[in-house]
């Protein structure tokens, strides 16, 4: 029996649907037994990378969506942030190394993180 639990939501990169994303991703944290300090580094978190990703989209010149996929597996909770991209939707161009400070806050906030420039996977412990 598997004891994982997944929903996805995709979403067109546009900045207002930022929102909609924490939104479902707090909720599911919530729903997978977070504690009220792991809920709000959820939230940060998942809001700097969908940010990031509808910034990569805009660059890239994409429409396509991007994709949020939260995973409740019992011993832990999983967010998945994936754009489309690639190496077109480079950031940092201009030098700012403002993609940088992003990853590294989402870096700070999860006690697990896998980072590409496509694709953030973060873990929270459940237990």
């Amino acid at each position: 029996m598997d004891d994982r639990h997944t929903a996805t939501l995709s979403l067109p990169p546009a900045v207002e649907n930022v929102r909609t994303a924490r939104l479902v991703a707090v909720a599911a944290a919530r729903r997978a037994g977070l504690d009220e300090d792991a809920v709000d580094d959820v939230r940060l978190a998942v809001g700097e990378l969908v940010a990031r990703a509808v910034l990569r989209h805009e660059r890239a010149g994409l429409d396509d969506d991007v994709e949020l996929r939260m995973v409740d597996a019992g011993d832990c909770f999983e967010i998945v942030v994936t754009d489309r991209a690639g190496e077109h939707g480079t950031l940092d161009s201009d030098g700012s190394g403002e993609d940088e400070v992003a990853l590294a806050l989402v870096r700070a906030l999860a006690p697990e993180a896998g980072l590409t420039p496509a694709t953030a996977v973060l873990r929270w412990p459940t237990a």
